[in-house]
């Protein structure tokens, strides 16, 4: 199995605490040593960086540690291959354009005959892996139904979430730079961060930090994670079969399990 990080905000947020705690589940803290990738939702645009080396051993992992790079939309990978070669068109985060925007996907877990979820053409993969394939497959989901609000797209995004956790585990981080979107088959926890802010210490590393020297009252910003990252008591578990949708650093919908729509 992989690691998945998620981050989305109101503003731009600095993000080298939370990566140079994550990288260390790349090698040193867990398995996960077949490489690593990382999106950025900037104001700049998007921008996205992997390496076939572990995150651990990575230069390119230290400098995107050490450089803070400041986003609105964070998504990082940390890759077990259990699907595919080691191979950069294999490592995660993947993209694809759509109506104009630059969606970007991250998957945790394994999926037994997912080749049988057919693909239009439209969105076609460039690798070997499942997590590829069922990304293409989401997107033409998302532009058959024409979801016009993040509401919409979460609810199709667990009703093909429940489809998927019936071939394996299942767990996902997908963006189009304005809304994070995630669903949970199995193992995923997410925590909101807002002013008043504290001292908070990396469970990874044991590295300390104040948040409240790096971020004005006016930031809210939401990070999300395969297990938590720090020893703060705001983290929560997702229920397998749960969709959610973050925007502007916060929760913006209700789709829960017992919301299934036969």
């Amino acid at each position: 199995m992989c690691e998945l990080l998620g981050m989305n905000a109101n503003r731009p947020v600095n993000t080298g605490f939370s990566w140079r705690g994550f990288k260390h589940r790349g090698g040193d803290n867990g398995p996960h040593r077949d490489g690593f990738g990382i999106g950025f939702y900037r104001r700049d645009g998007y921008h996205d960086f992997h390496d076939l080396r572990p995150a651990t051993d990575s230069p390119l992992a230290d400098l995107l540690g050490r450089d803070d790079i400041a986003a609105l939309i964070m998504m990082g990978h940390l890759r077990h291959a259990n699907e595919g070669s080691v191979e950069i068109r294999n490592t995660y985060p993947f993209t694809q354009e759509m109506k104009g925007r630059r969606w970007c996907y991250t998957m945790q877990g394994q999926l037994e005959g997912f080749e049988v979820l057919g693909l239009t053409g439209r969105f076609t993969p460039l690798g070997t892996t499942d997590g590829e394939h069922v990304f293409c497959w989401l997107l033409d989901q998302l532009s058959q139904e024409n979801c016009d609000d993040s509401t919409a797209v979460c609810e199709l995004v667990r009703q093909c979430g429940d489809r998927l956790s019936e071939m394996g585990v299942f767990n996902m981080m997908l963006s189009d730079g304005r809304t994070l979107y995630t669903y949970c088959s199995k193992k995923m926890c997410w925590l909101t961060r807002r002013s008043p802010f504290g001292t908070v210490t990396s469970l990874d590393t044991g590295e300390h930090i104040d948040l409240a020297s790096r971020c004005d009252s006016a930031t809210i910003y939401t990070l999300l994670a395969t297990a938590p990252l720090t020893n703060e008591s705001g983290w929560q578990d997702m229920h397998p079969g749960e969709a959610m949708a973050f925007c502007d650093g916060e929760r913006c919908d209700i789709s829960a399990p017992e919301a299934i729509i036969a």
